[in-house]
């Protein structure tokens, strides 16, 4: 990870570097051969991240984010790292830590009352 990187900070450089990681992690994953099972799972959790990105770029903020849809992301998240568990990959792993990431960054956003517009 990027040295200045902390989900307790909530800066415009903090929240675009986990996003995107969580979509290349993603993406690469609908296009590795060893998750060609789960490809359109892939597919599906990378449209709702882009949604949830839409959201972020529109309003500037992860407040404006649904919990719930965040939540659902994570789940399908976690039974892709189920499911792959014995794969040799850590792509889905990977996927699910950046998640992670964007909802602590939200949490600490919301703590704040805003994202940071310094380092």
């Amino acid at each position: 990870m990027d040295e200045t990187f902390n989900v307790g900070t909530p800066t415009k450089e903090n929240i675009d570097y986990a996003f995107k990681n969580l979509i290349y992690y993603v993406t690469a994953s609908t296009q590795l051969d060893v998750y060609s099972k789960q490809k359109e799972n892939f597919k599906k959790v990378l449209a709702e991240i882009n949604t949830i990105l839409a959201t972020y770029v529109n309003k500037e903020s992860l407040v404006f984010i649904n919990e719930e849809k965040l939540q659902n992301i994570k789940f399908d998240l976690i039974d892709l790292d189920t499911e792959t568990k014995s794969l040799k990959s850590y792509f889905a792993e990977w996927s699910l830590l950046w998640l992670d990431a964007i909802i602590s960054l939200r949490m600490s956003e919301i703590r704040m009352g805003g994202v940071n517009s310094g380092r």
